[in-house]
Order: structure tokens, then C-alpha cells, then sequence
């Protein structure tokens, strides 16, 4: 073995054992299971449900069901969470108000939130806060969008991401990941950090693919992000050493 065959080895070795105890900031939850878990608690107008009711898994999406459940959210988190990015598919299989959306920055206790809200029938999307786990009271307009990219089909799922920043607030949409455009963008700091939700209403609503980064977000199911930023630095390891068979 040539040395510089040999130090490649030893550089990539140590930085595979910083990275297997290196926490990665990221939530991911792919839904590929039966249950819902322990990492997400469903609430009920202030009244927290041990039972999931209204929520489930569906061929590795959790879906609402309003007619198992009443206006809920389904929560995951820890009250300091903050400056993160959330990021999630979605779909709706009715093209009628209302069948809901998400919810960043959650009080736990005083249900406090700011909210992304879904409207079929007119094709908007809207970005509010709100003071209580009911949508209604306190509700404040941050921004809104109607356009192309939200045409309000059923069965197909569309990409949604939220951006916090200190006060500054962003919302991305698309039919995907790749085709996102940021939609909304607001000032706000009535909430400084907090929980994340699903949101249901009263109609039935369906989400995959959760993610959730930023600074002290505990990995949760998140290996896959982990594994890609692995790979990633080693690959990088392995092409500056240009190792070769040759040595």
C-alpha cells in the first residue's frame, strides 16, 4: 500500500468515527411504519389526546381523517426549537374549504402559533398567527398567494416549505422540491420559537415526507440525512487524494 493510499485511509476513518457520534440537526419522518410513534402528540383545542384520533398512517403517509377526529393538530418538538426550516409534501383528495395545513412556532401551552393555511375553493394560501390552538381568535393576516403555482388538484401532492429567521418569515411552494418558488414573505416576532404541527380541519388532508432543520433539532429517524452528508464528505476526501489503483 502506497502512503498516500494509506493516509487517505486514515483521514477517511477518522472522519467516519467523528461523524457516527456527530449530531445531525435534522427531523425526518418518512412515515414508513405502522404507528404513529412516540415523537408526535395530537391536540385537541388545548386537550392533549393519548389515542390518535383522526390522524393515522396510510401506505407511508399520515393522513386526517375529520370524520375520526375534530379540528386537532398533530405536534412534534420542544418549546425552544427556533430559526428552523420545515419542509413537507402534501396533498388533498377534496377541493372544498377547509382542509387545513401547518403550524410553526407552537406554545404548547397557550397554543400560540403562526400557521400556513390551505384554501381549495379560491386557490390561495395564506400565512397567519394566531393566539390560541383555535384557528379563529387572533387571527392575523401575514401575507397570502393565489397564482399559478397552487392549482388545487386532488391526489397530487404538492411541496411546502416554512423559513424562520429571527422575525423573518418565508414560504416556499411547488408541485415539488425542485419547483418550489418562494410564495410569501412577512416580518413577525410575536413568536420567538416553538413546536411543530400538522394541521386538520374539516377536511381530509394528507402529508409525507416531514422535515425539520436547524440549530439543536435532535435527529429523529434521520439517518438518511445523515448517511447522504457521509458520502458526501468522503467522496470529497477521495477525489483531493485522486486515489487510484495505482497508488
Amino acid at each position: 500500500m502506497s502512503r498516500n493510499v494509506r493516509t487517505s485511509f486514515i483521514t477517511i476513518m477518522l472522519v467516519l468515527i467523528i461523524l457516527s457520534v456527530q449530531q445531525i440537526d435534522a427531523f425526518l419522518d418518512e412515515f414508513e411504519r405502522k404507528n404513529l410513534g412516540d415523537d408526535w402528540k395530537v391536540e385537541v383545542l388545548g386537550a392533549e389526546k393519548k389515542d390518535f384520533g383522526g390522524w393515522s398512517i396510510d401506505k407511508g403517509e399520515v393522513v386526517y381523517n375529520p370524520a375520526k377526529g375534530a379540528n386537532s393538530r398533530m405536534m412534534t418538538g420542544k418549546p425552544a426549537w427556533k430559526d428552523y426550516t420545515v419542509e413537507c409534501d402534501m396533498k388533498f383528495i377534496m377541493l372544498s374549504n377547509y382542509p387545513g395545513g401547518i403550524r410553526t412556532y407552537v406554545d404548547a401551552e397557550t397554543g400560540g402559533h403562526y400557521a400556513v393555511w390551505f384554501y381549495p375553493e379560491t386557490k390561495e394560501i395564506k400565512l397567519f398567527s394566531g393566539t390560541t390552538f383555535d384557528i379563529n381568535p387572533g387571527l392575523v393576516t401575514l401575507g397570502q398567494y393565489k397564482g399559478h403555482l397552487y392549482d388545487a388538484k386532488v391526489d397530487v401532492f404538492y411541496h411546502l416549505k416554512v423559513i424562520h429567521k429571527g422575525k423573518q418569515i418565508k414560504v416556499w411552494f411547488g408541485k415539488n422540491k425542485d419547483q418550489a418558488e418562494k410564495i410569501i414573505e412577512a416580518n413577525d416576532g410575536k413568536f420567538k420559537s416553538g413546536l411543530f404541527a400538522l394541521d386538520g380541519y374539516n377536511q381530509p388532508i394528507y402529508f409525507d415526507n416531514i422535515l425539520i432543520t436547524g440549530p439543536r433539532i435532535p435527529r429523529s429517524d434521520g439517518e438518511a440525512v445523515e448517511s447522504q452528508n457521509k458520502l458526501a464528505i468522503v467522496w470529497g476526501i477521495l477525489k483531493s487524494n485522486k486515489i487510484s489503483k495505482g497508488g
